[in-house]
């Protein structure tokens, strides 16, 4: 397999992938710059390279532990934001509507 055709596929085998990203480590949102492990990728993931991310009012609170009584404890440390651009690095082989 060549080079391109490994960034291309991604099996359940591939290690878990590490991550630079702001994140806070308690309801008082300090955010921080920390490396986090996120799982490995599946089958049905993209990869995104991810270039911008944004950050609204819900996801403060969501942060802050505002919403329990909706969604639950807060699991620290959060990396709060839903809104991102990015680039598609790679994409696992159950993929269909995404491509490198």
């Amino acid at each position: 397999m060549t080079d391109a055709a490994k960034m291309v596929t991604i099996s359940i085998d591939e290690s878990p992938l590490d991550v630079l990203c702001l994140a806070c480590d308690s309801s008082a949102c300090d955010f921080s710059v920390q490396q986090l492990q996120r799982r490995a990728p599946r089958p049905d993931d993209v990869v995104i390279d991810m270039k911008y991310c944004g950050v609204c009012h819900t996801d403060l609170h969501m942060a802050a532990g505002h919403m329990e009584g909706v969604a639950g404890k807060v699991d620290y440390p959060m990396v709060p934001g839903h809104e991102l651009a990015g680039v598609v690095k790679a994409v696992g082989s159950a993929v269909t509507k995404f491509k490198v």
